[in-house]
């Protein structure tokens, strides 16, 4: 191809055929199978946007719940995606310490990939949950951000399997500083609740 993107025009056109097949033949392990493979050499690339191969290797797993090898793969698609973002979110929190919106943007990014389940998370939940308290410490005064860090610690801490440390010192600390914000005290309490169930 002229240009130099023929390597991204394939990856485009691949990604799309996976996603299409895997829609299609959801009850058919070996088309599942053949898919999320695909869909972790483009990851692999970096050629497959997060949002579709999570929502891809989840749908797998739901059609097929009792299909060890499916899961397997689909754990494989969820992890190199998470991965991936997690690092990606973790230079975001690195390089701009001093910045509020940025360091809360990149906490509710942390929030949403804890969706994606532990076994994606393994090897990065510890670092994620260092840069949200981090974060939390450098932005004390800051009710949003404090909401926002203590949501995603409490996802982190269900879905992640993240490990707790500091983080009941955190929901304290916020919740004593904000007394006024319900937002604050609500996710501090939710937190609270779900390190309580651990």
């Amino acid at each position: 191809m002229f240009g130099g993107g023929g390597a991204e025009v394939a990856a485009a056109g691949a990604f799309k055929l996976a996603l299409r097949a895997l829609s299609q033949h959801r009850r058919h392990a070996s088309v599942q199978l053949g898919g999320l493979e695909l869909l972790r050499c483009l990851a692999l690339q970096d050629s497959a946007p997060l949002p579709e191969l999570g929502r891809a290797a989840q749908a797998a797993k739901a059609a097929l719940p009792a299909d060890g090898a499916v899961h397997r793969a689909a754990d494989a698609v969820l992890a190199l995606a998470v991965q991936r973002a997690a690092a990606d979110v973790g230079v975001l929190l690195d390089t701009t310490q001093a910045s509020e919106p940025s360091q809360r943007s990149g906490l509710c990014t942390y929030g949403q990939l804890a969706a994606l389940g532990g076994v994606a998370w393994r090897g990065a939940a510890a670092g994620a949950t260092g840069r949200v308290l981090r974060a939390m410490r450098n932005f004390k005064a800051n009710a949003d951000l404090q909401a926002v860090g203590l949501w995603a610690l409490a996802r982190l801490v269900e879905r992640a399997g993240a490990p707790a440390a500091g983080m009941a010192e955190a929901a304290e600390c916020a919740k004593a500083r904000h007394l006024r914000s319900a937002s604050v005290q609500r996710q501090a309490e939710v937190l609270l609740a779900r390190l309580v169930q651990r």
